[in-house]
């Protein structure tokens, strides 16, 4: 009894580890990437710790308004690692907003990141999702995923995108095909400017 008992917890022990094992594989930031989404990381890497000025080059009136009295646009590709790609996006001196660009299940992911002033999370955070594959080698997008339509229903169909649109121009961007929202900010990647400070709760 006591030899049949040790070979059955065994056997489960065997089992646990290939049932978990296998999820945590799907997770693993080393899965290999799309062609297409492996260059479009390259490029990202390849301007980090570069801070860009950029402009509001589109928008309808919804997200328009929100940038009257905007003055200065600003991107940092402050952070690179094997599994990250952190950049910050400051409006003004709002240095809220941060994207994070992660590998995940072998694809591309898109979070934004948003901070108070003390540094802690807003409760609108961790919104984004996954890049379909492929995409292109200049160009991805996220589609909304099933946390961003639990935390902001009506934009269930928003996807984001991030886009080497040539050799000068680097924009970010958000459509909303329910409401036909859109906005894309254009940043000059010829010139490097000044890193803007660390964004909240980054220091």
């Amino acid at each position: 009894m006591d030899r049949f008992r040790t070979i059955v917890f065994a056997s489960l022990l065997i089992i646990t580890f290939f049932i978990y094992g296998c999820g945590e594989a799907t997770n693993d930031a080393s899965a290999e990437l799309a062609p297409e989404q492996l260059e479009f990381w390259e490029r990202m890497e390849a301007n980090c710790g570069n801070a860009y000025a950029g402009k509001l080059a589109d928008a309808t009136p919804y997200y328009a308004s929100d940038f009257e009295n905007v003055e200065q646009i600003r991107i940092h590709i402050r952070e690179c690692s094997d599994e990250l790609i952190h950049t910050s996006l400051h409006i003004n001196e709002n240095h809220s907003r941060n994207l994070m660009l992660t590998r995940v299940e072998g694809t591309l992911q898109l979070k934004h990141d948003h901070r108070y002033e003390d540094g802690t999370e807003e409760e609108i955070s961790q919104y984004g999702g996954l890049a379909p594959q492929p995409g292109l080698p200049h160009r991805q997008i996220f589609e909304a995923d099933e946390l961003t339509a639990e935390i902001l229903p009506d934009r269930f169909d928003n996807f984001w995108f991030l886009d080497f649109m040539d050799e000068e121009t680097f924009a970010y961007g958000v459509h909303w095909p329910k409401h036909g929202n859109s906005i894309r900010l254009e940043f000059d990647i010829t010139e490097t400017i000044e890193p803007p400070p660390a964004p909240w709760g980054y220091d």
